[in-house]
């Protein structure tokens, strides 16, 4: 990776990934094996994948989310699935003095 060209740090990154991928421009990356520049590439890309797959979960949940909300409105602005209107309590009431009076 050339000087000056940004890894998308601004995309959510943690510290920690942030601060792997600076000791890896460091100068003192350069006294490091090939095996640790290799594991530190390996955890900056796994780091990267969580974070690709923890935005990709919470989009998903959103749409579900949504989805059913925007279902629910509909049905309601329909009139499916509404409650049934309430008796009132006058007629409730004769109706019970009906049944009384008949037995």
């Amino acid at each position: 990776m050339e000087p000056g060209v940004s890894w998308g740090q601004n995309e959510g990154w943690s510290g920690r990934a942030k601060e792997l991928v600076e000791l890896g421009r460091g100068p003192d990356g350069a006294e490091w094996s090939a095996q640790r520049k290799e594991r530190i590439f390996q955890q900056v890309l796994a780091r990267v994948e969580r974070g690709r797959q923890r935005r990709r979960l919470l989009r998903a949940y959103a749409a579900g989310a949504s989805t059913v909300l925007l279902v629910g409105l509909l049905l309601r602005l329909i009139g499916i699935g509404a409650a049934p209107p309430a008796r009132q309590p006058e007629l409730a009431s004769e109706t019970a003095i009906q049944r009384l009076a008949a037995e």
